[in-house]
């Protein structure tokens, strides 16, 4: 069984699987530990996705729980994280905000996304002077070459659109404020509306507007991303994020609820033709 995903995504449903498995069966992580001869610690991390068990830790672990018909699943998928490439190199992440690696890895694998974008238009649409400019002004002290490296990985995160098997699609909601910000200046903000225009044409991208006058929305507290991978039973996260770096619920509940705010923003939104007219029309505005 091999999944047209990340590792990231991988690990992260292993993890999650151990532990839901585990405590459907009533038990705690002293009994998954000593089943196994090793520690709860242990235990734990194979539940944050720390680590990773091994083939005959999940042999043992599975059936405990009462689900030996994943054993050959697991094992499988086990293989397949320690044997895929990377997606992106150590040296590309170094620099990225606490948090944010790990995102990374997750968009990568993601089967659809949908965001809600408050302040800024989200990283894997933005063209190549936007995102300079969006970051330079995040990170008033970065050296030119740091920048080139942010702005580099941000226009590779792009790739993830073009990929045939799997393709992953993406639904975003912008707030008309976003569309009327001069980030960059006149000529890049138009630079961007372009690309919005031109990403808009992908079957695989839907972009609408939500407009001022809508006012209040459920989504007032701002930005979110919620992530959907292809794997069966896996529930999906929301990404939250700030200045000093990125947060992950994935608890049902949290996500029940962002998803339901997700739904109703896009009833909320313009639909997906008046969207792109606004869009049209705050262009030719910044242009004249």
């Amino acid at each position: 069984m091999s999944l047209s995903t990340t590792p990231t995504v991988i690990r992260r449903y292993l993890a999650f699987e151990l532990k839901r498995l585990r405590e459907a069966a009533g038990l705690h992580q002293t009994d998954a530990a000593k089943r196994i001869d090793t520690t709860k610690g242990r235990i734990g991390h194979f539940e944050t996705g720390r680590n990773l068990p091994k083939l005959p830790d999940v042999e043992l672990l599975l059936p405990f729980y009462g689900a030996p018909e994943l054993v050959e699943t697991f094992c499988e998928l086990i293989v397949q994280v320690r044997t895929s490439p990377v997606v992106f190199e150590s040296d590309d992440l170094a620099s990225l905000p606490p948090g944010f690696d790990f995102y990374l890895g997750l968009e990568q694998g993601a089967s659809r996304i949908f965001t809600y974008d408050a302040v800024v238009v989200t990283g894997i649409l933005q063209c190549r002077r936007y995102a300079e400019a969006a970051i330079r002004g995040h990170f008033t002290e970065l050296s030119d070459d740091l920048l080139a490296d942010l702005v580099g990985l941000r226009m590779r995160r792009q790739e993830a659109l073009d990929r045939t098997e799997g393709p992953l699609h993406v639904d975003v909601v912008l707030d008309e404020a976003i569309l009327r910000k001069e980030i960059g200046g006149r000529d890049v903000a138009v630079e961007q509306l372009d690309r919005l225009k031109t990403l808009a044409q992908r079957p695989n991208v839907v972009i609408r507007v939500l407009p001022y006058s809508v006012g209040a929305h459920p989504s007032l507290h701002g930005s979110f991303t919620l992530l959907e991978f292809p794997i069966e039973r896996d529930p999906g996260v929301v990404y939250l994020e700030d200045r000093t770096g990125g947060s992950y619920r994935d608890d049902g509940g949290n996500i029940d609820e962002y998803t339901a705010v997700a739904r109703r923003l896009m009833e909320l939104a313009l639909p997906e033709r008046k969207s792109l007219s606004l869009i049209d029309s705050i262009r030719r505005e910044l242009a004249s």
